[in-house]
Protein backbone atom coordinates (compact mmCIF):
# COMPACT_ATOMS: atom_id res chain seq x y z
CA UNK A 1 0.00 0.00 0.00
CA UNK A 2 1.43 3.27 -0.74
CA UNK A 3 1.26 7.19 0.80
CA UNK A 4 -1.87 8.70 -0.74
CA UNK A 5 -2.84 12.51 -0.13
CA UNK A 6 -6.73 13.39 -0.77
CA UNK A 7 -8.26 16.42 -0.58
CA UNK A 8 -11.50 16.15 0.56
CA UNK A 9 -13.56 19.31 0.65
CA UNK A 10 -11.72 22.52 0.90
CA UNK A 11 -13.04 26.28 1.34
CA UNK A 12 -14.76 28.39 3.28
CA UNK A 13 -18.05 26.14 3.76
CA UNK A 14 -15.71 23.37 5.40
CA UNK A 15 -12.15 21.88 4.95
CA UNK A 16 -10.69 18.29 5.12
CA UNK A 17 -8.28 16.17 4.09
CA UNK A 18 -7.46 12.99 3.91
CA UNK A 19 -3.43 11.02 4.00
CA UNK A 20 -3.42 7.15 4.15
CA UNK A 21 0.68 5.77 5.18
CA UNK A 22 1.51 2.21 5.78
CA UNK A 23 -2.08 1.27 6.41
CA UNK A 24 -2.95 4.27 8.51
CA UNK A 25 -5.60 6.76 8.15
CA UNK A 26 -5.61 10.43 8.87
CA UNK A 27 -7.92 13.15 8.32
CA UNK A 28 -6.82 16.61 8.91
CA UNK A 29 -9.13 18.53 9.95
CA UNK A 30 -13.00 17.92 9.88
CA UNK A 31 -14.91 20.84 8.83
CA UNK A 32 -17.54 18.65 6.89
CA UNK A 33 -20.29 16.68 8.35
CA UNK A 34 -19.90 13.24 9.14
CA UNK A 35 -22.16 11.78 6.10
CA UNK A 36 -20.25 14.03 3.77
CA UNK A 37 -16.99 12.98 5.02
CA UNK A 38 -17.98 9.97 4.08
CA UNK A 39 -18.97 10.58 0.69
CA UNK A 40 -15.80 12.19 0.16
CA UNK A 41 -13.72 9.28 1.39
CA UNK A 42 -15.51 6.81 -0.70
CA UNK A 43 -14.23 8.47 -3.50
CA UNK A 44 -10.87 8.53 -2.56
CA UNK A 45 -11.38 4.54 -1.90
CA UNK A 46 -11.74 4.61 1.91
CA UNK A 47 -14.16 5.28 4.06
CA UNK A 48 -14.96 6.03 8.19
CA UNK A 49 -13.39 2.84 9.52
CA UNK A 50 -10.14 3.74 7.63
CA UNK A 51 -9.72 6.55 9.87
CA UNK A 52 -7.44 6.09 12.43
CA UNK A 53 -6.77 9.78 14.19
CA UNK A 54 -7.44 13.11 13.35
CA UNK A 55 -5.77 16.76 13.62
CA UNK A 56 -6.69 20.20 13.52
CA UNK A 57 -5.35 23.32 12.29
CA UNK A 58 -7.47 25.04 14.57
CA UNK A 59 -10.99 26.26 15.85
CA UNK A 60 -12.43 27.84 13.17
CA UNK A 61 -15.97 26.56 12.29
CA UNK A 62 -15.01 25.11 9.01
CA UNK A 63 -12.68 23.03 10.22
CA UNK A 64 -14.78 21.48 12.68
CA UNK A 65 -18.21 19.54 12.48
CA UNK A 66 -20.17 19.19 15.82
CA UNK A 67 -21.63 15.93 14.43
CA UNK A 68 -18.51 14.84 13.19
CA UNK A 69 -16.80 15.26 16.62
CA UNK A 70 -19.91 12.97 17.98
CA UNK A 71 -19.36 10.66 14.96
CA UNK A 72 -15.27 10.30 15.70
CA UNK A 73 -16.36 9.67 19.41
CA UNK A 74 -18.86 7.06 18.68
CA UNK A 75 -16.09 5.27 16.49
CA UNK A 76 -13.25 5.91 19.24
CA UNK A 77 -11.25 8.07 16.95
CA UNK A 78 -8.50 10.59 18.39
CA UNK A 79 -8.04 14.00 17.93
CA UNK A 80 -4.78 15.96 18.16
CA UNK A 81 -5.37 19.51 19.06
CA UNK A 82 -3.46 22.11 21.42
CA UNK A 83 -4.90 22.57 24.90
CA UNK A 84 -6.10 25.75 23.80
CA UNK A 85 -8.43 24.76 21.71
CA UNK A 86 -10.39 23.14 24.69
CA UNK A 87 -12.38 26.42 26.29
CA UNK A 88 -13.67 26.81 22.35
CA UNK A 89 -14.50 23.24 21.60
CA UNK A 90 -15.68 22.63 24.87
CA UNK A 91 -18.04 25.34 25.25
CA UNK A 92 -19.68 25.17 21.76
CA UNK A 93 -19.07 21.31 21.15
CA UNK A 94 -21.00 17.66 22.94
CA UNK A 95 -19.42 15.80 20.83
CA UNK A 96 -15.79 17.01 21.91
CA UNK A 97 -16.55 16.96 25.72
CA UNK A 98 -17.61 12.88 24.63
CA UNK A 99 -13.83 12.45 23.26
CA UNK A 100 -12.54 14.10 26.72
CA UNK A 101 -14.98 12.28 28.18
CA UNK A 102 -13.54 8.68 26.40
CA UNK A 103 -10.17 10.15 26.93
CA UNK A 104 -9.91 10.43 23.00
CA UNK A 105 -8.07 14.06 23.20
CA UNK A 106 -4.73 14.27 22.92
CA UNK A 107 -2.70 17.30 22.79
CA UNK A 108 -0.80 19.04 20.45
CA UNK A 109 1.93 21.19 20.69
CA UNK A 110 4.39 23.79 18.28
CA UNK A 111 7.32 22.75 17.06
CA UNK A 112 7.39 19.28 18.84
CA UNK A 113 7.52 15.98 16.73
CA UNK A 114 5.47 13.31 18.09
CA UNK A 115 3.88 9.86 16.51
CA UNK A 116 0.97 9.64 14.67
CA UNK A 117 1.76 5.51 14.23
CA UNK A 118 4.70 3.78 14.05
CA UNK A 119 5.54 4.98 10.21
CA UNK A 120 4.11 8.69 10.78
CA UNK A 121 5.54 11.54 12.21
CA UNK A 122 4.24 14.98 12.90
CA UNK A 123 5.50 18.53 13.67
CA UNK A 124 2.84 21.37 14.45
CA UNK A 125 3.82 24.58 13.64
CA UNK A 126 2.45 27.76 14.57
CA UNK A 127 1.51 30.35 11.79
CA UNK A 128 -0.09 33.74 11.35
CA UNK A 129 -3.84 33.32 11.67
CA UNK A 130 -6.54 35.28 13.82
CA UNK A 131 -7.20 32.42 15.46
CA UNK A 132 -4.88 31.24 18.00
CA UNK A 133 -3.03 29.05 17.67
CA UNK A 134 -3.44 28.15 14.00
CA UNK A 135 -1.31 25.32 12.67
CA UNK A 136 0.30 24.02 9.54
CA UNK A 137 1.54 20.65 9.96
CA UNK A 138 4.91 18.47 8.20
CA UNK A 139 4.00 14.90 8.05
CA UNK A 140 6.77 11.95 7.18
CA UNK A 141 7.89 8.50 7.23
CA UNK A 142 11.01 6.74 7.52
CA UNK A 143 11.47 3.89 5.21
CA UNK A 144 9.87 1.04 4.97
CA UNK A 145 10.72 -2.94 4.20
CA UNK A 146 9.17 -2.05 0.45
CA UNK A 147 8.77 1.76 0.34
CA UNK A 148 10.88 4.84 0.41
CA UNK A 149 10.65 7.86 3.20
CA UNK A 150 8.10 10.58 2.12
CA UNK A 151 7.22 13.98 3.72
CA UNK A 152 4.61 16.21 3.16
CA UNK A 153 3.84 20.22 4.49
CA UNK A 154 0.37 21.02 4.66
CA UNK A 155 -0.77 24.88 5.50
CA UNK A 156 -4.43 25.73 4.49
CA UNK A 157 -4.91 29.07 6.80
CA UNK A 158 -2.06 31.41 7.75
CA UNK A 159 -1.74 35.59 6.51
CA UNK A 160 1.84 35.75 5.78
CA UNK A 161 5.15 33.51 5.29
CA UNK A 162 7.46 32.96 8.39
CA UNK A 163 10.86 31.77 8.01
CA UNK A 164 9.99 28.47 10.86
CA UNK A 165 7.20 27.45 7.86
CA UNK A 166 9.89 27.33 5.19
CA UNK A 167 12.42 25.87 7.67
CA UNK A 168 10.01 23.14 8.83
CA UNK A 169 9.05 22.35 5.12
CA UNK A 170 12.05 22.07 3.87
CA UNK A 171 12.38 19.25 0.91
CA UNK A 172 9.08 17.85 1.17
CA UNK A 173 7.74 15.82 -1.80
CA UNK A 174 4.08 18.02 -1.17
CA UNK A 175 2.81 20.94 -0.19
CA UNK A 176 -0.55 21.78 0.58
CA UNK A 177 -0.90 25.34 0.92
CA UNK A 178 -3.52 27.91 0.83
CA UNK A 179 -3.85 30.11 -2.25
CA UNK A 180 -7.25 32.08 -0.95
CA UNK A 181 -7.68 35.00 -2.89
CA UNK A 182 -6.54 37.74 -5.60
CA UNK A 183 -6.23 40.87 -4.14
CA UNK A 184 -8.06 42.74 -6.80
CA UNK A 185 -10.96 41.47 -6.38
CA UNK A 186 -10.95 40.81 -2.53
CA UNK A 187 -11.03 44.83 -2.81
CA UNK A 188 -13.83 45.14 -4.98
CA UNK A 189 -16.24 42.27 -3.91
CA UNK A 190 -18.36 44.70 -1.69
CA UNK A 191 -17.73 43.22 1.47
CA UNK A 192 -17.36 45.26 4.90
CA UNK A 193 -14.64 46.64 4.88
CA UNK A 194 -13.25 45.30 8.10
CA UNK A 195 -13.73 41.92 6.88
CA UNK A 196 -11.39 43.17 3.88
CA UNK A 197 -8.92 43.89 6.19
CA UNK A 198 -8.76 41.01 7.93
CA UNK A 199 -8.13 38.72 4.96
CA UNK A 200 -5.54 41.41 3.60
CA UNK A 201 -3.81 41.22 7.10
CA UNK A 202 -0.42 39.17 7.67
CA UNK A 203 -3.35 37.20 9.95
CA UNK A 204 -5.69 36.93 7.55
CA UNK A 205 -5.21 34.73 4.21
CA UNK A 206 -2.51 34.35 1.89
CA UNK A 207 -2.98 35.96 -1.65
CA UNK A 208 -1.80 34.01 -4.95
CA UNK A 209 0.94 35.87 -5.05
CA UNK A 210 1.63 35.68 -1.46
CA UNK A 211 1.24 32.01 -1.98
CA UNK A 212 3.40 31.78 -4.91
CA UNK A 213 6.56 33.27 -3.36
CA UNK A 214 6.34 30.95 -0.49
CA UNK A 215 6.14 28.07 -3.07
CA UNK A 216 9.33 29.66 -4.28
CA UNK A 217 10.97 30.34 -0.65
CA UNK A 218 10.59 26.64 -0.24
CA UNK A 219 11.88 25.18 -3.38
CA UNK A 220 14.70 27.36 -2.83
CA UNK A 221 15.27 26.39 0.55
CA UNK A 222 14.97 22.64 -0.39
CA UNK A 223 18.73 22.68 -1.72
CA UNK A 224 17.83 20.52 -5.28
CA UNK A 225 14.96 18.02 -3.80
CA UNK A 226 12.36 18.17 -5.85
CA UNK A 227 9.01 19.42 -4.47
CA UNK A 228 6.75 16.71 -6.51
CA UNK A 229 3.53 18.02 -6.12
CA UNK A 230 1.67 21.21 -5.31
CA UNK A 231 -1.72 21.26 -3.92
CA UNK A 232 -3.68 24.67 -3.73
CA UNK A 233 -6.03 24.98 -0.89
CA UNK A 234 -8.98 27.08 0.44
CA UNK A 235 -9.46 29.47 -2.07
CA UNK A 236 -12.25 32.02 -1.99
CA UNK A 237 -15.98 31.39 -3.75
CA UNK A 238 -16.24 35.00 -3.82
CA UNK A 239 -12.38 36.50 -4.40
CA UNK A 240 -10.86 33.91 -6.49
CA UNK A 241 -10.56 32.04 -9.38
CA UNK A 242 -9.01 28.37 -10.05
CA UNK A 243 -7.34 29.86 -13.28
CA UNK A 244 -5.59 32.69 -11.25
CA UNK A 245 -4.65 30.47 -8.63
CA UNK A 246 -3.18 28.24 -11.29
CA UNK A 247 -1.42 31.04 -13.06
CA UNK A 248 0.23 32.03 -9.53
CA UNK A 249 1.04 28.46 -8.44
CA UNK A 250 2.64 27.93 -12.13
CA UNK A 251 4.59 30.53 -12.44
CA UNK A 252 6.46 30.44 -9.00
CA UNK A 253 7.31 26.73 -9.97
CA UNK A 254 8.36 27.58 -13.26
CA UNK A 255 10.31 30.57 -11.73
CA UNK A 256 12.60 27.99 -10.11
CA UNK A 257 12.46 25.72 -12.79
CA UNK A 258 10.72 22.60 -10.50
CA UNK A 259 8.68 19.84 -12.12
CA UNK A 260 6.12 19.93 -10.06
CA UNK A 261 2.29 19.05 -10.84
CA UNK A 262 -0.05 21.46 -9.08
CA UNK A 263 -3.97 20.26 -8.58
CA UNK A 264 -6.31 23.07 -7.30
CA UNK A 265 -8.53 21.67 -4.21
CA UNK A 266 -12.01 23.05 -4.56
CA UNK A 267 -15.60 22.75 -1.89
CA UNK A 268 -17.33 20.86 -3.99
CA UNK A 269 -15.13 17.52 -4.85
CA UNK A 270 -12.39 15.38 -3.82
CA UNK A 271 -9.34 15.80 -5.53
CA UNK A 272 -7.83 12.39 -7.47
CA UNK A 273 -5.52 10.56 -4.44
CA UNK A 274 -1.97 11.67 -5.30
CA UNK A 275 0.56 9.16 -4.31
CA UNK A 276 3.92 10.14 -2.61
CA UNK A 277 5.18 7.35 -1.42
CA UNK A 278 5.39 3.62 -1.18
CA UNK A 279 4.62 1.38 2.12
CA UNK A 280 4.02 -2.21 3.05
CA UNK A 281 0.71 -2.76 4.30
CA UNK A 282 0.08 -2.47 7.78
CA UNK A 283 -3.27 -2.85 10.06
CA UNK A 284 -3.86 -0.74 12.59
CA UNK A 285 -6.61 -0.76 15.79
CA UNK A 286 -7.27 2.34 17.64
CA UNK A 287 -6.83 2.73 21.05
CA UNK A 288 -9.63 4.12 23.05
CA UNK A 289 -7.12 5.21 26.22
Amino acid sequence: MGVRFTVLASGSAGNASFLEADGFGLLIDVGIGPRLLASRLLSAGANWRQVHAVVLTHTHADHWKERSLAHMAVLGIPLYCHSDHHEVLGKYSQGFRHLCEARLVRDLKAGREFRLAPHVKCVPVSVPHDSEPTFAFRLSGAPSLFGASWSMGFASDLGSETPALVDAFREVDLLALEFNHDEGMERRSGRPYYLIDRVLSDWGHLSNPQAGDVVRSLIRASRGHPLRHLVQLHLSRQCNLPALALAAGRQAVDDCASPTSIITAGQDAATRPIEIGAAAPRRFTRRTG
